[in-house]
């Protein structure tokens, strides 16, 4: 018997939804469907792909604003680096008592470790050029002043500050996607639970919908080949595929070229998609598919194929 699985992968939720609204749209009428209609479907599927495009904003602002904060921290680096290189010819090479009213922190010349020490050293270095303006470096090849050291915390600062408003702002972004996608699921589980009741289970309108016919005794479809993109580290591999008729999950078969000697089945999906860790870096891999469900298995998918990053 095939089954009706909701997927989890955004773009084949987002494609299942759409095939949904459709046969809504061709066969709503015909068959008396009435709650899960083709408005409504459409109606949390607007919703969804706002979200999600608010959410993936929200993420490019806060890389926007990571890579602000990276800058103020890299330019407050190269002050207090500076502010140390000279403080050791005109104070001392190594730690003393005079250097403590620079506000170097842990009798240390080095450049504090931590992001919230260097913050806290350049307001230091604030006060202390400014109680000390014989100590202040103003050329065309260094600048070293309370006016710079200020301006430096302040970017600093400011940076620090909005990068945290903007985690804020995507994380709220996020929830609200992650809401709304339920809310889709929610609503293309309500439709299989009432097209459960209008359908007989061998019904081919099924298909009108982008579903499986619950009833059917078929092997799945030959899934199409997979599509490879590089993971998030070092040995992974990210695979997705469109959803093959009557599928109730997959599995994928992995051949790594010049290491194995056959294809191995590396994971079951229930998803049209996986992430295939601890991979051998630099070798090609070679992914095939096999669609399942209680009636059998498909025969595979053409391969597809790509160097492990």
């Amino acid at each position: 018997m095939a089954t009706n699985p909701i997927p989890n992968g955004l773009p084949q939720l987002f494609a299942l939804a759409e095939d949904a609204a459709d046969g809504a749209h061709a066969q709503g009428a015909a068959i008396g469907l009435k709650q899960n209609t083709e408005d409504a479907i459409r109606a949390d599927l607007a919703a969804a792909k706002n979200a999600e495009d608010n959410y993936a904003a929200g993420k490019t602002d806060k890389d926007t604003l990571s890579s602000n904060l990276r800058t103020a921290d890299s330019n407050g680096r190269s002050f207090i680096k500076s502010c140390g290189a000279y403080f050791s010819q005109v104070i001392s090479e190594n730690w003393s008592a005079a250097w403590a009213a620079t506000g170097f922190p842990n009798q240390s010349t080095a450049i504090p470790a931590t992001q919230d020490a260097r913050l806290t050293l350049l307001g230091s270095l604030k006060t202390y050029f400014t109680k000390n303006p014989t100590m202040e470096v103003n050329t065309p090849n260094l600048v070293l002043t309370a006016v710079l050291a200020g301006t430096l915390f302040t970017a600093l600062s400011d940076a620090r500050a909005a990068l945290n408003a903007g985690c804020g702002d995507a994380g709220t972004l996020r929830n609200l996607r992650d809401a709304a996608v339920d809310d889709l699921k929610t609503r293309l589980r309500g439709l299989i639970a009432e097209l459960g009741q209008l359908l007989d289970d061998d019904s081919p309108i099924w298909d009108a919908f982008g579903l499986n016919e619950p009833g059917s005794d078929a092997t799945p479809d030959v899934p199409e080949a997979p599509v490879l993109t590089p993971g998030g580290a070092p040995g992974t591999l990210h695979a997705d595929w469109p959803h093959a008729r009557n599928a109730a999950r997959y599995h994928v078969w992995l051949f790594i070229v010049d290491v194995d000697t056959a294809y191995r089945n590396v994971a079951t999906a229930n998803d049209t998609e996986v992430t295939l860790t601890g991979l051998p870096s630099g070798k090609t891999a070679k992914i095939q598919l096999t669609a399942v469900n209680n009636a059998g298995e498909s025969l595979p998918s053409v391969e597809a194929a790509a160097v492990v990053p």
